[in-house]
């Protein structure tokens, strides 16, 4: 199919670039063939024309760090201390979900994503395998996938148990062999440092650096970590992975906010390129994660969702406003991570993060086609102005939902038209996710009263 989207602002998130105003976009299969004003363009030789009127096109957004599996737990964990919000407050409803409940949360998380405008999800899941063939395959959705490996088989005391699991290693290896073609791009993931044996880890350096692949990890993540790694090693996360050799061009580190200034500094001056997930990690740690710090000292960032359960969204336009506000008043300067810097983290920097820059995250020619278009009449974005400045930059981040994305373009084809989606029943799976969900809460209701998380709590002085 060849597209034309005419008469729209267009947003390149090309670095230097300025929007242009009255513009088009044209699309010829999976490929962008023009970028430029509406009246370079002749639209008759295209198939399909989208009025842009009124709206602004700039590239499909990318969420560099998700888990979509507990969608059905949204809302299930917030508002408790960070060192037991995994085991005590999520763990005894995950506990009571099946297969079938994670392949409809993803599928549930996924759509939410796309209608707020993302097109590249970086799945960091375990069965990734069937969650690419189920959903993201299904969707027509871009993925950086990555297999969750896990080394935890119990307890002693206070430490993890870990022991080499070659399994989950071979099913991550499988993901290379199978998936070769433009719209899944795999990763080696190990959970974290706490979580895997140093073995492991060994064996996925030397395999990714002789096979030219990338690493995704969860990185100084908080108390839990700490805890768990300086028991262990007796030093700090950053330092035992600069021990192991990982921190690499390679490397794609979630979270970071466990690491002190000189360790992100090391970090950004390897190569290691970063991940932030402001309300999740707002929300579960309480903190702010250090992405200005990370790019002060010449790094690459970019934006993720996280999981449902925490940060309570799938939503990346709430994310650029997050990360924004958040770090303005943690610097006390109104001036940092402005707009444009805000909407880069989740366009150009998300695809550089990744790796993917040389066919998503700008609006050129040649590039593959993943667009949208936001739609600037909805009440909460006029006025729209153009001149003395455009005034829909600082809108996009400021004060845009997410709700205003009505058309979404992947690899050429369009998968929302008009706020619809084009190829998937959107009712029929909210419908199986509130009858799924109701079954998970009730099984897991027993072991929630008797974990005794701060949520418990809020239940007995009647807050839920």
């Amino acid at each position: 199919m060849s597209l034309a989207i005419v008469n729209t602002y267009i947003l390149t998130c090309k670095g230097g670039a300025p929007p242009i105003t009255n513009g088009a976009v044209g699309i010829e299969e999976n490929n962008i063939v023009f970028v430029g004003k509406n009246s370079e363009i002749d639209p008759n030789g295209y198939e399909r024309i989208i009025d842009g009127s009124g709206h602004v096109t700039m590239p499909g957004l990318v969420d560099a760090h998700i888990h979509t599996g507990l969608s059905l737990l949204r809302g299930a964990a917030q508002d408790v201390p960070e060192i037991e919000w995994m085991n005590k407050a999520l763990g005894p409803f995950a506990r009571h979900m099946n297969d079938e409940d994670h392949l409809a949360s993803s599928k549930l998380a996924v759509l939410e994503g796309m209608r707020a405008g993302t097109t590249t999800f970086a799945e960091f899941s375990r069965d990734v395998e069937h969650l690419i063939d189920e959903v993201y395959v299904p969707f027509k959705a871009r993925v950086a996938a990555a297999e969750t490996i896990n080394e935890i088989v119990g307890r002693k005391e206070e430490l993890y148990e870990l022991e080499p699991s070659k399994k989950s290693l071979k099913k991550n290896e499988r993901l290379f062999k199978k998936y070769q073609g433009d719209m899944v791009e795999p990763f080696y993931g190990p959970q974290a440092l706490d979580m895997v044996t140093q073995e492991t880890l060994r064996r996925i350096k030397e395999r990714a650096g002789v096979h030219h692949r990338k690493i995704q990890m969860h990185v100084a993540q908080g108390g839990r970590e700490r805890k768990q790694v300086e028991t262990r090693y007796g030093t700090s996360t950053v330092k035992k992975l600069d021990e192991l050799g990982l921190l690499k061009e390679n490397l794609v580190a979630a979270h970071c906010h466990g690491a002190v200034a000189e360790e992100r500094k090391m970090m950004a001056e390897k190569g290691v390129k970063m991940v932030g997930c402001p309300s999740s990690i707002g929300m579960i740690d309480g903190v702010v994660p250090p992405i200005k710090s990370f790019l002060d000292h010449g790094g690459k960032a970019a934006l993720g969702t996280d999981q449902t359960p925490g940060n309570g969204a799938h939503n990346l336009f709430r994310e650029m406003r997050t990360i924004s506000l958040l770090t303005k008043c943690e610097e006390k300067d109104p001036t940092v991570l402005p707009a444009w810097d805000a909407l880069n983290l989740a366009t150009k920097g998300g695809s550089e993060v990744l790796g993917l820059n040389h066919k998503i995250g700008t609006l050129e020619e040649g590039k593959k086609a993943d667009l949208i278009t936001v739609d600037l009449k909805k009440l909460n974005m006029t006025p729209t102005v153009t001149k003395p400045f455009k005034n829909f930059i600082p809108n996009l981040v400021y004060s845009s939902t997410g709700s205003e994305v009505d058309n979404v373009v992947i690899n050429g084809k369009l998968v929302m038209e008009n706020g619809e989606f084009v190829d998937i029943d959107e009712e029929a799976l909210k419908k199986e996710v509130e009858q799924r969900a109701q079954n998970v809460f009730k099984r897991a209701e027993e072991d929630w009263l008797e974990a005794d998380a701060h949520m418990v709590k809020y239940l007995k002085e009647g807050h839920i």
